[in-house]
C-alpha cells in the first residue's frame, strides 16, 4: 500500500480485473450478474464495497454521498456506479429502496463473501457485524480493469473512500 497526503491507495488491484466466474445478485438470488461482465460493458465505472446494508455510516454517509455527486461523476466519464456488500439480495434490494437509489447505484450482494474474498477486501468482522465482510473501499474501473483503488485504512472509516474524495482521482 503506498500512502499519498490523506489517499490511502491499493497498488496489488491496480490493472486486475474481476475473476470472470464470480457471480454476484441483484433483487433477488435468482438475478445474478457477472461482474466482469457488467463492469467489463462499462468504458468507466466506480464499484464501492461496504461492510453492511443498513449500518449507520453506509446509510448516513457513503451511498448518500454517491448519490449527492453522481451529476458530477457522471460528467466525469463514470457510466456506472455499483455497491457491493456481504448482504443477501432481499437485503441489498430493501437497502437500495430505502436509499432510494432508482437506477443511480447498482446494489449487488455477495452472500458468501467469495467476491470480497477473492480481491483481497474482506475482513473478520465477527465481533460486530456476525462474520467475514467487506471492507469499506473504491474502485475505480476502465473497461473492467482496475486503475484505482483505495481502501480504507482502519476497514470501515468513512475519509478516502468517499465520492469528494473520489471526484479528485477521475
Amino acid at each position: 500500500m503506498l500512502r499519498a497526503s490523506r489517499v490511502l491507495f491499493s497498488s496489488n488491484l491496480v490493472s486486475k480485473s474481476f475473476n470472470s466466474a464470480s457471480v454476484l445478485q441483484r433483487s433477488s438470488p435468482a438475478d445474478t450478474v457477472n461482474p466482469a461482465e457488467l463492469f467489463g460493458a462499462a468504458k468507466k465505472a466506480v464499484l464501492i464495497g461496504v461492510p453492511g446494508a443498513f449500518t449507520p455510516g453506509c446509510s448516513k454517509t457513503h451511498v448518500p454521498g454517491y448519490l449527492k455527486h453522481y451529476d458530477e461523476l457522471k460528467n466525469k466519464g463514470v457510466e456506472l456506479i455499483g455497491c457491493v456488500s456481504v448482504n443477501d439480495a432481499f437485503v441489498m434490494n430493501a437497502w437500495g429502496k430505502d436509499l432510494n437509489v432508482g437506477d443511480k447505484v447498482t446494489m449487488l450482494a455477495d452472500p458468501q463473501g467469495k467476491f470480497v474474498q477473492d480481491l483481497g477486501l474482506d475482513f473478520d468482522a465477527s465481533a460486530a457485524l456476525g462474520g467475514h465482510r467487506s471492507k469499506r473501499f473504491a474502485l475505480i474501473l476502465e473497461n473492467g480493469k482496475i486503475t484505482k483503488a483505495f481502501v480504507e485504512p482502519n476497514n470501515t472509516g468513512l475519509s478516502v473512500t468517499l465520492a469528494e474524495n473520489l471526484l479528485k482521482e477521475l
